[in-house]
């Protein structure tokens, strides 16, 4: 079920999610898994050149970069699952809905203990921290996991088919996985709560302004205001897990949804004013996972932005807030709605800041795509325009 308080309701679309399983996850002998290093992509092609479909990674409405095939030296003796990698470990959200869309023949006895095979970037030598707990939390040990840059060739590859893309499906077979995290990460020793507010007032990253005034008004009414960067990530889940309600504003903390159980409610405000933004995705979790879902306006930002703008943004109890509350009896008082002026002067500060910070960025780029032009390769390119760009600011 799905509750608007929005100006302009949103429609949500939906699409069909393809047959995904592990009777369909194709088997490709002396599988070479092809690297593209600017693109931090790859996919598997076999011994003849012929590509493996389900290896291309799906995003939004498009592919990423399919890579041509090519011979190589580097060769690996072991039949490995192919998992996809690349940008997606440097963004929790991110992992999440995408990261883990691959991991699902862990599930099966046949792949338990096959090891996994991630596309990294050629300076990274080892997973982010929470994307190793996820790992553990699936029980793919660290033994198991083989982080490759380059092209290379495996005795055999296991490719399954994506199980999520991004804004289009989530996969049933993804529910498993959050159930199993969820299952080995629970901590029964911590302290949990029927309502949970995911706070962003501890991020300090100048971005959300004005959270405080309604963090006040949930809180009164028996929301633990919780900050999840400031937990372990088995605490985030097991709040998550044993929730009925969970309420915050649009970002990657309300994806802890997926650890829910059926039932729970997902109040999430909108942050931004223009249309664009994560309602979409956060939909789709609540359909995979059985929640209700809960849609409320709440900026008052004097410059529209989209969901995914770096511009700083505020928000406020505006109408569609308080109709939220009436129809859900809230407890407000006159004080609880009273604008919240000290938050806007800091926002408006920050504009300030960010527009001054923005007209020099975009000279920089300026300079560093002109310079940049020397660069042979797209690598070759990107790594001379972010070697300008560290110089220059540096200075």
């Amino acid at each position: 079920m799905i509750k608007q308080y929005v100006q302009y309701e949103k429609e949500f679309t939906t699409t069909k999610c393809p047959d995904i399983s592990f009777a369909n996850i194709e088997s490709v002998e002396n599988g070479t898994i092809c690297v593209d290093a600017a693109d931090v992509s790859g996919v598997v092609y076999d011994t003849h050149g012929k590509l493996c479909d389900a290896s291309v990674t799906y995003r939004f409405g498009g592919h990423t970069r399919i890579t041509k095939f090519k011979q190589t030296q580097n060769f690996i003796d072991e039949t490995v699952v192919f998992a996809g990698g690349g940008y997606i470990f440097s963004h929790f959200g991110h992992f999440l809905l995408e990261g883990l869309a691959r991991l699902y023949p862990v599930l099966d006895s046949k792949y338990k203990n096959k090891k996994f095979v991630f596309v990294v970037g050629r300076k990274t030598k080892s997973l982010p921290g929470f994307v190793m707990d996820f790992l553990t939390g699936l029980g793919i040990k660290s033994d198991n996991i083989i982080l490759i840059n380059k092209t290379t060739r495996f005795r055999g590859v296991y490719v399954p088919r994506q199980a999520s893309v991004i804004t289009q499906y989530i996969s049933p077979i993804m529910l498993q996985i959050f159930n199993k995290i969820a299952h080995n990460m629970n901590n029964k020793q911590i302290k949990t709560y029927d309502k949970i507010y995911l706070s962003r007032g501890k991020m300090n990253d100048g971005r959300t302004f004005g959270e405080k005034s309604i963090e006040k008004i949930f809180a009164k009414n028996g929301y633990k205001i919780i900050y999840p960067e400031t937990l372990p990530l088995s605490h985030q889940i097991t709040l998550a897990r044993n929730c009925k309600y969970m309420a915050g504003t649009a970002g990657t903390a309300l994806h802890l949804a997926m650890f829910m159980c059926p039932g729970g409610t997902v109040i999430q405000i909108k942050r931004n004013t223009l249309p664009i933004d994560n309602a979409d995705i956060q939909k789709q979790i609540c359909d995979i996972c059985g929640l209700n879902f809960v849609y409320v306006a709440g900026s008052i930002e004097k410059i529209p932005t989209g969901h995914f703008s770096q511009m700083p943004q505020i928000i406020g109890i505006t109408d569609s807030m308080i109709k939220f509350f009436d129809d859900n009896n809230f407890q407000v008082s006159k004080s609880d709605i009273k604008f919240d002026q000290d938050s806007w002067n800091m926002y408006t500060q920050h504009l300030k800041k960010y527009n001054r910070k923005n007209k020099y960025n975009k000279f920089i780029g300026f300079i560093a795509r002109i310079i940049a032009t020397v660069g042979i390769t797209k690598y070759g390119r990107q790594t001379i325009r972010e070697y300008i760009k560290h110089i220059l600011h540096a200075n």
